[in-house]
């Protein structure tokens, strides 16, 4: 998504004020595509919003007076959604890390549905509501055997994420008399642009659930096929549309028969209207290469060491200048600070100030912002047309001890 003039005007402000890397969040924009999401979808789709792509509280706000439910895997995402107004009633617990005295935290929170992950996990929650004498919605997680593929949710890789279908086959859960069990969760793939692929790896997910639901005797009420659902990074790729994904969803509901199916969106919420602002501190030329030295790196940013992608990036000034090849490095001791390869106008040089897109999602809170002691960055809001700086730039002796 590309900044507007008037945006961009703004923005040259914070710049000027602040005088170091922040992020940039276009609320505005993002209240309008979360609402047409809720405009489209069917109602037997019902939409999670992962927090763990972007738990900024501008972003909660944003959700808490929508029919968007949040889906959060943590004590601090619980904390967060809570602390800006979502009931428990609202909230998804999922994450394969749930000790025994974070579900009692979560029942005694009232969240409306617990993802088990493993048997301890259900052992230790029958227990909690049996104190409490209360019966608890759960979903139980299975991770399945897929041939061939990678993802950063582990695709054919094992994983802390749920346990295999035949595990679940040998507990007898008439033992677990305070669990409701209302179906089954599978979230294995991420970033995916293509609808052709979402959709095998959707049909594959059902047809061994709906097996699994026969083996344990339990009638299915919900499958969350999790999230997964991608947004383009190279300028190649097409966004999906969600008009798509809500069709989709109904041609599956009605070929296998199923009552509802939930989705957990966190990247296709967020991720375009997030961008990064980071200033050029130095360039050189190493072996032939022309190469930008940045403020920020992956420190702030660090979607670029974890998958090997970028994210789109370009010059924040005019310029009529032709294209050149740079290579973007951060400021960090090590060669794993490499933001990409990109073309960008030969005339650019220190001082210079570069923005990153896509970055709404998996951005700052996915970063190893504490490497160096450098400093961490501002986080700036559009909402109702006003621009705000949420948090300022922070120094390492704010947080050393």
């Amino acid at each position: 998504m590309k900044l507007n003039l008037n945006h961009k005007i703004g923005l040259g402000k914070v710049i000027e004020d602040l005088g170091y890397s922040f992020f940039y969040y276009d609320i505005d924009a993002f209240k309008m595509h979360i609402q047409s999401m809720i405009n489209i979808k069917d109602d037997a789709l019902k939409l999670w919003y992962a927090c763990k792509s972007n738990p900024a509280s501008s972003i909660i706000n944003a959700i808490s007076d929508t029919s968007f439910g949040i889906d959060v895997s943590s004590l601090g995402e619980l904390n967060q959604a809570l602390s800006n107004g979502i009931s428990g009633t609202r909230i998804l617990s999922t994450g394969p890390s749930k000790t025994k005295d974070y579900l009692r935290v979560l029942i005694e929170n009232n969240v409306e549905i617990i993802v088990l992950e493993s048997i301890n996990q259900l052992i230790w929650l029958n227990e909690i509501a049996s104190e409490l004498n209360i019966k608890q919605k759960v979903l139980l997680r299975v991770q399945l055997d897929w041939g061939s593929g990678e993802s950063v949710l582990g695709g054919d890789q094992i994983t802390p994420f749920g346990i295999d279908p035949d595990e679940w086959v040998k507990v007898d859960f008439r033992k677990y008399k305070k669990i409701n069990i209302l179906g089954f969760h599978v979230f294995q793939w991420g970033n995916i642009i293509d609808m052709g692929h979402l959709e095998s790896i959707w049909r594959k997910i059902i047809v061994e659930l709906n097996e699994l639901s026969k083996n344990l005797g339990i009638n299915i009420k919900v499958i969350d096929l999790g999230g997964g659902i991608g947004i383009p990074y190279d300028k190649t790729d097409t966004a999906i549309d969600f008009k798509d994904v809500n069709d989709l969803v109904i041609k599956l509901r009605n070929e296998y028969a199923l009552d509802s199916i939930w989705l957990e969106p966190g990247r296709y919420c967020t991720g375009p209207y997030g961008y990064y602002f980071t200033q050029v501190t130095d360039r050189k030329t190493v072996r032939g290469k022309k190469i930008l030295v940045m403020e920020g790196g992956i420190n702030h940013l660090a979607r670029p060491a974890l998958t090997g992608n970028q994210f789109p990036c370009e010059l924040f000034r005019e310029s009529f200048q032709s294209l050149e090849e740079f290579h973007v490095h951060g400021p960090l001791c090590t060669a794993l600070d490499k933001m990409g390869v990109y073309q960008l106008p030969k005339d650019i040089n220190v001082d210079d100030w570069l923005v990153f897109s896509q970055v709404g999602a998996y951005g700052f809170t996915e970063s190893m912002p504490y490497f160096l002691c450098h400093n961490l960055p501002a986080e700036v809001i559009l909402l109702d047309g006003d621009l705000s700086i949420l948090r300022d730039v922070q120094q390492s002796s704010d947080w050393l001890v």
